[in-house]
């Protein structure tokens, strides 16, 4: 955790670590100036939200799809109508992921969620550049979200 604070790292998200048993690794990490971030899914309870909450810091990244990352389309409805039910137990901001592929789906998660995930799509396009444009690739499509986001 040292190495990983002194090379600037400032989150870390373990997704198969259970809120109930990682109180000594979330202070350990708070230590070291180190936030542990926790996922939410659509199948969360009122008491795992609570939990979350508990030990997490920085952010939560709400899962915001059923199934795995990169299939399947995000029902903006169910994001909707989930965000209040995981704001009344968390109080740092909700992240949300899964299923953002584009500029007009980050603006419409921007509009709800306090931030936007994006891995699966920046993976796909990195991988189909050639070696030497991968940077060039990212850039333009962040830019792209940013820009929009910011619009």
């Amino acid at each position: 955790m040292h190495d990983a604070s002194a090379a600037g790292v400032d989150g870390i998200l373990v997704v198969d670590y259970p809120p109930e048993e990682c109180e000594a690794f979330a202070a350990t990490l708070r230590a070291h100036q180190m936030d542990l971030i926790f996922l939410l899914a659509p199948t969360s309870t009122a008491a795992r939200m609570a939990q979350v909450a508990q030990v997490a810091s920085g952010y939560v990244y709400y899962v915001s799809l059923k199934g795995v990352t990169g299939a399947g389309t995000l029902g903006l409805g169910a994001v909707e109508a989930m965000l209040p039910r995981i704001r009344e137990h968390v109080s740092i901001p909700v992240g949300v992921g899964f299923g953002i592929r584009d500029a007009a789906t980050a603006v419409a998660i921007g509009r709800v969620a306090d931030a936007v995930v994006i891995g699966t799509r920046i993976i796909q396009l990195i991988e189909n550049a050639p070696r030497d444009k991968v940077a060039g690739v990212a850039h333009d499509f962040l830019a792209e979200i940013r820009a929009a986001l910011d619009s």
